[in-house]
């Protein structure tokens, strides 16, 4: 067999891929059509939260974020902590004004360097801890933001039979960057809607910025301090909870992630240490993924069949589909839609993190260097 077949025969393979990539966005688009038509719950009861803010630095919004906890409508009563590791962060300028602003509310704000672990934010978690009480904890990221009635809905979630964890369905919320822009449009219309699809086939996904769970569920699986030590904390919290023989749920809502990356170099770093985390807790689920990226898969095979007129047909095909089929999702989630016209530059630097992640077991986070272990523990 000649080179110039064997090249096409991969062409004509990977084009293959690449429809059966355009067949699960497909799905990934009827599951969030059907996760978006789901009711709202109300909760039964009225049992007390604590709600767990790790801050780290003056990030864009962030006193807006954290004033959307505030304006709950929630009936029971709501502790929030605020914490900081370093008597300088500059969050606390946010932290304070929110304190003053809403005197009626119970807000304290802790500042302890005290390390626990190689995970920073869970060192900070635990040390906030220490001032919790509450039949329900809720840890949330500083840069989500809720809508009046979540924290109702993601308590009624929790009083399901059989239910030990909850996790948010997040849509990027953009700031005004480009870049921002293009990080929160790759979230909104291949991340979340995969999530989904997860939820739809019983995978039980855990998605970090938001989780719900009862106080002595997390004493069951050892406290905060059993996670001291992963990256991916969220998806050990998950695993934890299963061992227990509890179900992971996601409440019918959506919630604001606000993304704040200025620079291609931000971005891509970002989507980096995310896209490395998942491959090394689960590699093999990552790989199947690169079905996600069905247009750039479609351009890789039209170009190895030399772009003859049926694969640049194809091409062409999945191109329109990608972008109908983005348009719907960013309704679906009431996301940003302005720059859908740069989806295939979007989705070619998605493959491109993807590809980047499968090597090497470094990542970025606020401006540290780390290693992480295939078991997601985390070394300087």
């Amino acid at each position: 067999m000649s080179l110039t077949a064997i090249i096409g025969g991969v062409g004509d393979a990977v084009l293959v891929l690449s429809v059966c990539g355009a067949i699960y966005a497909g799905l990934a688009t009827w599951a969030t059509w059907r996760f978006v038509r789901r009711p709202a719950t109300t909760p039964q009861g009225r049992a007390s939260i604590t709600v767990l803010k790790p801050l780290h630095g003056d990030e864009p919004d962030l006193y807006e974020n954290l004033a959307s906890f505030c304006a709950q409508t929630y009936a029971g009563p709501v502790r929030l902590i605020l914490g900081v590791q370093d008597p300088a962060d500059p969050a606390l300028t946010a932290a304070e004004r929110l304190k003053r602003d809403y005197a009626d509310r119970d807000i304290a704000v802790v500042i302890d360097p005290t390390p626990h672990g190689t995970n920073r934010k869970l060192g900070n978690l635990i040390n906030m801890f220490a001032q919790a009480r509450g039949e329900i904890v809720v840890i949330s990221d500083s840069d989500v933001r809720l809508s009046p009635h979540d924290l109702d809905q993601i308590v009624a979630a929790l009083e399901a039979p059989g239910v030990g964890l909850i996790h948010c369905l997040y849509r990027g919320r953009p700031t005004a960057s480009v870049w921002s822009r293009l990080a929160a449009m790759d979230v909104n219309t291949r991340f979340a809607p995969s999530v989904l699809v997860g939820e739809a086939l019983g995978a039980n996904p855990c998605l970090g910025p938001t989780m719900a769970l009862r106080a002595e569920t997390l004493a069951a699986i050892g406290g905060l301090e059993h996670l001291a030590d992963f990256l991916a904390d969220d998806f050990e919290l998950g695993r934890a909870v299963r061992v227990l023989g509890l179900r992971i749920a996601c409440p019918p809502m959506v919630i604001d992630h606000v993304f704040p990356e200025r620079s291609a170099g931000e971005m891509l770093a970002h989507e980096l240490r995310w896209a490395r985390t998942i491959r090394l807790v689960q590699p093999a689920g990552y790989l199947g993924s690169v079905v996600v990226h069905f247009t750039p898969l479609a351009l890789i095979g039209a170009a190895l069949n030399g772009f003859s007129g049926w694969s640049v047909a194809v091409l062409a095909a999945l191109v329109v589909f990608r972008q109908l089929q983005a348009y719907l999702l960013a309704r679906l989630m009431k996301a940003d839609r302005g720059l859908l016209w740069l989806l295939p530059v979007r989705d070619l630097l998605s493959l491109g993190v993807f590809i980047a992640a499968i090597f090497g077991d470094r990542v970025e986070w606020r401006g540290n260097r780390l290693r992480v272990q295939r078991d997601g523990v985390i070394t300087a």
